[in-house]
Formats: C-alpha cells, sequence, structure tokens
C-alpha cells in the first residue's frame, strides 16, 4: 500500500533543556513538518511512501531531503524553489515536554507547491492521502484542492490531520473558513481535544460527531496525556497511554495519525472493521506515538514495527 503526503517539511530547531525561546542558550537541529513526519511513520510501518512537498535551494532544503532518502521517503514529488526558503520551526519545551514554536513560515517553500507540482503525482500508485492544516494557503491552497479532488474522484483514502497553528495564520476566521473548505474530502481525520471548539464550535466530541463530522469513516479523537477516542461507523473504543516518562512531545500527534493510518491500510475491508480490530490498531497509534516522547525529535524518534514490539 502507498501514502502520499501533501504540505509541509521543515527544520525543527529544539531547545536543549527546559526553557522559553529568550531563555533557551542552544537548540538541535531535527528534520520534522506535521505531513512529512507521516510519511517517515508509515515508511517505518511498512508502506510506499511519497512527499509532495516544496523546499528551498539552500543548505536546510537539502538537510531535509537527505533526511527523507536517509528514511527511505519517496522524493520523486520534491521540488525546490529557488526563490524562495525553507521553513523553520525553533521549539522549546517545559518540565513536561511539551512545547511552545516561533516560526519563520510565511513566504516559505512549503506555501509554494504549485499544480505543476501536484500534475506530476500519478494517483494509480496511492492507496492514502494525507494533509494537515498548516500549509492550505498561499499557492499551496489550490494545489491541495486539485489533489485533494482528483484524489476524491478516484476512490483514495484521504487523512486529514487539524493540526491547528494560530500563529502561522493572520486571520483566524479565514482559517477555520478554509478548514471548513476541505472537510468534504477528508475520510479520516485526526483532531486533539483542544482543537475541537474552534473547529466545531463545541467541547462535546458527541456533538461534533452528529453535526460536524457525521461523513467521515473514522475520527480520531486525541486527548494528550489521556489517550484518546476512536470512532468508526457506530462503534467507539478508547484508550489509555502507557507509564512513560515523556521527553520531548514533538511529533507525536503525528506519529499516532501515521501509525493507525498504516494500520487502516492493513485492514482486508476498511469498510468492515470490527470493534476488535478497531481497539487493536487504536491501542497500536496510543502505544506507538507514546513511545516516540521518550527521545527528542520527530523523525528520529519514529520506530519500525520489530521497534516497536521490542519496547512495549
Amino acid at each position: 500500500m502507498a501514502v502520499l503526503c501533501i504540505g509541509e517539511m521543515l527544520i525543527d530547531f529544539i531547545g536543549e533543556g527546559v526553557g522559553t525561546i529568550d531563555t533557551v542558550k542552544s537548540f538541535k537541529k531535527e528534520a520534522g513538518g506535521c505531513v512529512a513526519n507521516v510519511a517517515c511513520v508509515t515508511q517505518k510501518l511498512g508502506h510506499k511512501s511519497y512527499l509532495l512537498t516544496s523546499l528551498g535551494q539552500d543548505g536546510f532544503g537539502d538537510f531535509l531531503e537527505n533526511t527523507l532518502k536517509k528514511e527511505d521517503v519517496d522524493c520523486k514529488y520534491v521540488s525546490r524553489k529557488g526563490d524562495s526558503f525553507t521553513p523553520l520551526a525553533f521549539v522549546s519545551l517545559d518540565e513536561t515536554g511539551d512545547r511552545s514554536f516561533s516560526f519563520y513560515f510565511k513566504g516559505s517553500s512549503a506555501l509554494r507547491i504549485s499544480k505543476e507540482d501536484v500534475e506530476k503525482a500519478d494517483l494509480s500508485e496511492i492507496n492514502a492521502i494525507h494533509f494537515a492544516s498548516i500549509a492550505i494557503q498561499e499557492e499551496s491552497k489550490d494545489s491541495h484542492h486539485l489533489l485533494l479532488k482528483k484524489a476524491k474522484e478516484a476512490g483514495v483514502l484521504i487523512s486529514f490531520d487539524v493540526n491547528l497553528r494560530f500563529n502561522l495564520w493572520d486571520d483566524h476566521k479565514v482559517y477555520l473558513e478554509t478548514i471548513k473548505e476541505f472537510l468534504p474530502y477528508v475520510d479520516v481525520i485526526k483532531v486533539a481535544d483542544n482543537e475541537l471548539e474552534f473547529l466545531t464550535g463545541t467541547t462535546d466530541i458527541n456533538v461534533a460527531l452528529e453535526k460536524d463530522f457525521k461523513h467521515l469513516k473514522v475520527v480520531l479523537y486525541t486527548k494528550g496525556e489521556h489517550g484518546a477516542e476512536v470512532y468508526y461507523k457506530d462503534k467507539k473504543v478508547v484508550t489509555t497511554i502507557p507509564d512513560i516518562k515523556a521527553v520531548d512531545t514533538t511529533g507525536a500527534g503525528d506519529a499516532f495519525a501515521g501509525s493507525f493510518l498504516s494500520k487502516l491500510l492493513n485492514q482486508k475491508n476498511i469498510d468492515d472493521i470490527s470493534t476488535e480490530e478497531l481497539a487493536e490498531m487504536a491501542a497500536f497509534a496510543t502505544n506507538y506515538a507514546s513511545l516516540t516522547t521518550t527521545k527528542t525529535g520527530a523523525i528520529s524518534s519514529y520506530l519500525t514495527e520489530e521497534e516497536y514490539k521490542a519496547l512495549i
């Protein structure tokens, strides 16, 4: 099975030690970006993965493309833009491993994904597409629409991570309207408990399921240290996180989305999943994501199936 992820790849400069952006004295360079992370997870877990993105023609772009190659993610849909720059994120961590971000993103290569870039994608070899809310703006917005419209018509499964980043959008009303433009394409959504109200106007997941998410195949409702709830048709399963010490939660949500998507694609028929199968997929995704928080960085913390089994 093959997965195509469209959107941003960037460099996370992660603060070493606990502190804020202005107090941390040194940063460790790590490859990241929501959709790039998912591409790496699905590749680690045995699927053919592609990333459709644009990087600057700079040293940061070289570093990220080399990282993808090292992770065996197919780069044939990665373009390089000489008149733009590779996006960056500076990340500080608190005592619980939770993060604060400072971005260099607006006008970056991630928002310069062109329709020509999208036209190169061969959807006949793709079983699922994954995207997120960060890069559905500027030139990349229309390119996302073009790809997802074609994918929907071709019957390709479409996965979406809400992954709100308010400081990357000037107008939060436009942000919400833009996300809602894309929801009709979506089959599988990952939404965190601290994102639900902005997206749906309610803090009650049950209300959102009836009102906003009624058309979806799968809803992944993540609740941080309180685990997750997974909804499929009339089925619901609840997970709890294992007893681990979180060091860095960067990329954990992407690990959840990517590992669940990987297991979903392993199903013989995603329109007929038992409660037991759903529970197994949800538990795997929760445990997998939790284990990634025991190391710093996103992509560098992701596990193969064999590495996962050795730890769990």
